[in-house]
């Protein structure tokens, strides 16, 4: 039996408040909780298992600056699964950050920039990384999406293919927020370049977005963040629709 797709609902924090962005600009925010985690207490209400958190400052900074919150969410939903990217670019933090209780952390930059360290990292922490992958022009972006690597997408998911990685976050940059659909083209070349689960991430806009990523072997998981703020679709026809 194939495992169920899961639904992860997204929390960015911006000036430690619950936001979202369009295609990652730091300038476009839009405010929808004061407070993250009153955002995570509305989506586990729902009977979620897991939720996605990107530190949208630490990002930029290159340090992770929301451990209190990670913390406080845990206090408060000690069952909930947090994966959590933003700032994590050297191995102590990594480590402090996993002691914290956060489940998984997700790497982007440092895959990017220093692939030795992100091997280390991996197989130090077995399952518990995940690969951000974030693209825009079939080339990774990093540094919070400002920085353009020059690496075709498909060569450095190759490069990490034999790690004990949890999953691969596949961001199309350009559908970010924009709520036009999931680059379902590029997600299935990816699962067909790896066995390691694909988590979709940005464009999901309708249960129908849902539908056609159900059908593609090897997608684990669908990140969705403004959907749900917007209600083009609520949580509980989503999670009817994958169970």
């Amino acid at each position: 039996m194939e495992p169920l797709m899961k639904i992860i609902p997204a929390i960015d924090i911006q000036d430690g408040k619950c936001v979202r962005l369009t295609k990652g600009d730091l300038n476009s925010t839009v405010e929808y909780f004061d407070d993250p985690v009153q955002a995570a207490e509305h989506w586990y209400s729902y009977g979620i298992d897991r939720i996605h958190i990107v530190d949208l400052d630490g990002a930029k900074k290159g340090q992770s600056l929301i451990l209190n919150i990670i913390d406080s969410i845990k206090k408060k939903l000690p069952k909930v699964s947090l994966q959590v990217g933003g700032g994590f670019r050297n191995k102590e933090t990594i480590e402090r950050a996993l002691n914290s209780g956060i489940d998984q952390i997700i790497l982007g930059s440092l895959a990017v920039k220093d692939s030795i360290l992100f091997h280390d990292i991996a197989s130090s922490y077995p399952d518990k990384i995940i690969f951000g992958l974030d693209t825009k022009n079939d080339h990774v972006k990093s540094e919070a999406w400002t920085e353009d690597s020059g690496v075709y997408w498909i060569d450095l998911v190759k490069k990490f293919n034999d790690l004990p990685l949890n999953s691969i976050i596949f961001t199309d940059i350009d559908r970010d927020g924009m709520l036009n659909g999931p680059n379902l083209e590029k997600i299935t070349e990816l699962t067909s370049n790896t066995s390691l689960p694909v988590i979709a991430s940005g464009g999901v806009s309708s249960l129908e977005d849902l539908i056609q990523l159900k059908k593609i072997k090897g997608v684990s998981g669908v990140i969705s963040g403004k959907a749900l703020y917007e209600n083009t679709f609520s949580l509980d026809e989503a999670l009817n629709l994958i169970s």
